[in-house]
């Protein structure tokens, strides 16, 4: 089924439009060295990774919303990763600086295939309503902005903000509220099965994996591709 035939067309965020650039443990790394960590980028990441699992990612705030709710879920993880790694000096002065450089867009890039496909575009220029769904942080509107990407969106759905984080029904039925469109109408487009895939189809909105990496297998139930390219 062709992008175009939808009346909406809902987007994750991060794995599916942008990425950290080059890394979460590079930017972590960068800012680091002055605190005193000696460690590897690698390390970082590693830890990133497993405290993040460890602590349900942004969807564990659930319903709790606000930026106090988020500043402290984030202070936690990036506590803990470098605790594993030794501890850093002032550390509060450290964590104020990251916090910040998480908004800032040389810190992010947008993946190519959604540039070169110019799916956005095509799709504004088609009527299509276009909004964001994702398990993010109050700081996510103005990064679009900065990015260069809000532009493109009738509405930005931050979970955090929200109350409620995929694949939590809310978050969706709160995309179809402000897009003005039924469930049949909608499609979802996200790079994860759990929260991306089977959040939407239980409020019955159409969803595309996209799986660049291939990480996941083929499966008769889902539409996948690994590029924008292939749904222009």
């Amino acid at each position: 089924m062709p992008l175009s035939s939808f009346k909406a067309v809902f987007f994750d965020v991060g794995g599916t439009l942008l990425h950290v650039h080059p890394s979460v443990g590079d930017v972590y790394a960068r800012h680091a060295r002055p605190f005193g960590f000696s460690g590897s980028v690698q390390e970082l990441n590693e830890g990133f990774h497993a405290q993040w699992k460890k602590m349900g990612g942004i969807e564990s705030l659930g319903n709790q919303s606000g930026a106090a709710a988020e500043r402290k879920f984030w202070r936690e993880l990036v506590y803990e990763v470098f605790q594993a790694t030794g501890g850093l000096d002032r550390f509060e002065e450290y964590f104020a600086l990251i916090f910040a450089a998480f908004r800032d867009k040389s810190n992010w890039r947008v993946y190519d295939d959604v540039i070169e496909s110019k799916i956005l575009e095509t799709l504004k220029k088609r009527k299509v309503v276009l909004g964001v769904v994702s398990n993010w942080d109050s700081r996510l509107t103005a990064m679009l902005e900065d990015i260069g990407l809000a532009r493109y969106f009738d509405f930005i759905l931050p979970s955090a903000v929200v109350g409620s984080a995929k694949p939590d029904k809310k978050i969706f039925e709160e995309a179809l509220r402000r897009s003005g469109t039924a469930a049949h109408e909608a499609c979802h487009i996200g790079d994860d099965i759990r929260t991306d895939v089977t959040g939407a189809r239980r409020v019955g909105i159409h969803s595309i994996l996209i799986d660049r990496d291939h990480r996941f297998d083929d499966d008769a139930d889902t539409t996948k591709v690994a590029s924008f390219l292939e749904l222009v």
